[in-house]
This record gives C-alpha cells, structure tokens and sequence, in this order.
C-alpha cells in the first residue's frame, strides 16, 4: 500500500523543500517541476507525467515554472524490519539519555 498526496505550487519560482523518506517520488501532474536533490550535481525538470524517485534522506528542493503547478508525492512504507529497528534504536537513545545523569543531581563533584 502506498499513500499518495497532491501539492499545487502557489508562487512559482519559490521552492518548497523537505528531507526524502523511504520509498518517496514525485510525479509532475500540472506544468514544470524544477527538482534540485542534495549532493546531486545536476538539476532536473520533470514535465507531466515525468516520475523521479527520491534518495532516503536527501533534502530535495522542488518549484514550478508557473503558478499553479502541481505534483504528486508517493510514499511506500518502510519495511517493518527497518520501522522496528528505528523505533529500537529510538527507545535505546532515550534510555541513554535518562540514565546520563550526574549521581550528584546538580551539586558540583568535588575531586579529591
């Protein structure tokens, strides 16, 4: 399963801009989308009906030509294998973070 959303560019030439996640594209519906990825060297312009999929984690920058530009963001959802293993490696920071704390509370240590 797949969730899909449609976005109308209101202001042409002012980009919108988010960090990709798992199994995101973008599909140009209403005039030209101009898409710039980070740590790619070359821009790219999609036309309607043109797909590009996007790098896990890369910020990507996307405007249109002309007002009213409209494109589409496909999102897949992360196997479970990889949600289950973000979901542990955010409860084990948490922990960690708890369990930071000087023995003291806030009284300076005093070195003997």
């Amino acid at each position: 399963m797949r969730e899909l959303r449609t976005f109308e560019l209101d202001e042409p030439d002012r980009p919108v801009t988010w960090r990709a996640r798992h199994g995101q594209s973008v599909t140009a519906l209403e005039g030209r989308l101009w898409l710039t990825v980070e740590g790619h060297i070359a821009d790219i312009w999609l036309r309607p009906g043109d797909v590009m999929a996007l790098p896990e984690g890369d910020r990507v920058w996307l405007s249109g030509d002309a007002r009213g530009a409209r494109f589409m963001l496909a999102e897949a959802p992360a196997p479970w294998s990889l949600r289950r293993a973000v979901f542990i490696a955010r409860q084990l920071g948490r922990r960690w973070g708890e369990r930071k704390t000087d023995a003291f509370g806030d009284c300076p240590q005093v070195s003997a």
